[in-house]
């Protein structure tokens, strides 16, 4: 009987292992570790695109600051897989109308910054097209090579310049004036309760401008506005949990700053406004947009007026003096459909617009 007891005792140890991995107790302290580990993750998502670094995110790199392996960020955690890729906006993964204003004014600032740099590596391959083409021009004949070499490298080097010099004044303009929009978000809670439940969505027609006046396709600039304003349209459905969500659809007519209403709109206290910029001119696309905003929100739309047809001209010739509107543009501003109240509005505001502004 000596020899059998210890066999017996020994049997029964897995068993209670076993049973003790299974555990209620067990159970939740896992639950609550891999729950503090998805915060962990969030966290480092969000810190890495709201930092403003032109570094890709890896799945390797998120897994060794979690202090997880790849195949466990992989296996259980795999939800985040797509915003670390980017192909998801991580400003799903905070809460609160004031962090997601901090991630949507990151975003647009990285947006804008990789806008610029493509725009400057076009801008250099357009430019050595040009300089060879000058030197073809310009060399003839043996005997003038060295003297068109030197020519062309001075031509070359000035224009590199003159070039780079251009663009990046342009890209620091846009860059700068982002950020303080962004700096106004931030010390808005210091200056008014109603300023920090600003949300601002632009559609960049400037931008667009550029673009038309290199193409001149009507087509592509219809195309682009059209993309910017459906994705404004998909980041209605992250504000249908909050209560007391206005939008404020600013009807632009091209005679007035978008900007410059976005940041005087004063909100009521305990509202969140999410401001648009709508580009839009007849009933049948407007009811369109107004149509994929959700019922329980609050709409307004903001009309800015002009009476004279030849205040209307001058004023786009000053907002809009470096790149023009396209004609077609013009004319479906100034003929757009008179709105009305019945459009499913909650407000329509007309607002005489000063000359300059």
């Amino acid at each position: 009987m000596s020899k059998v007891s210890p066999i017996v005792k020994n049997a029964k140890v897995p068993v209670q292992a076993a049973a003790d991995e299974h555990s209620p107790d067990v159970l939740l302290a896992q639950a609550a570790a891999q729950s503090d580990r998805r915060q962990v993750i969030k966290d480092i998502i969000v810190s890495h695109y709201t930092s403003g670094t032109t570094h890709k995110l890896k799945l390797v790199e998120v897994a060794q600051r979690a202090g997880i392996t790849r195949q466990a960020l992989d296996r259980y955690y795999s939800e985040f897989k797509p915003y670390i890729a980017g192909k998801k906006d991580v400003s799903d993964l905070v809460d609160g109308t004031v962090a997601k204003a901090k991630v949507e004014t990151q975003a647009t600032i990285n947006a804008v910054d990789a806008k610029w740099k493509a725009r400057l590596d076009q801008v250099l391959v357009e430019r050595d097209k040009e300089i060879a083409r000058a030197i073809n021009s310009h060399i003839s004949t043996l005997m003038n090579d060295d003297i068109a070499m030197f020519e062309s490298n001075q031509l070359r080097k000035s224009l590199e310049k003159q070039t780079l010099h251009a663009v990046e004044l342009m890209k620091k303009n846009s860059i700068l004036e982002l950020k303080l929009a962004a700096a106004s978000q931030r010390e808005a809670p210091l200056q008014s309760t109603s300023s920090q439940n600003k949300i601002i969505y632009d559609v960049d027609i400037e931008q667009l401008c550029i673009h038309y006046q290199r193409t001149k396709s009507l087509d592509d600039f219809e195309d682009a506005k059209e993309a910017e304003l459906m994705a404004i349209r998909e980041k209605f459905a992250r504000f249908t949990s909050m209560p007391d969500v206005h939008v404020v659809l600013f009807a632009d007519r091209y005679i007035s700053r978008f900007r410059n209403f976005a940041s005087q709109y004063a909100a009521l206290p305990g509202e969140t406004c999410l401001i648009i910029r709508l580009p839009l001119f007849s009933r049948a696309e407007i009811n369109n947009f107004i149509k994929h905003i959700p019922a329980a929100f609050k709409k307004s739309l903001h009309v800015p007026y002009m009476l004279l047809d030849t205040e209307r001209k001058a004023q786009r010739v000053f907002i809009y003096q470096r790149n023009a509107l396209p004609e077609q543009e013009i004319r479906a501003a100034d003929n757009a459909d008179a709105p009305s109240m019945t459009w499913g509005l909650d407000e329509l505001v007309f607002f005489k617009v000063p000359a300059g502004d």
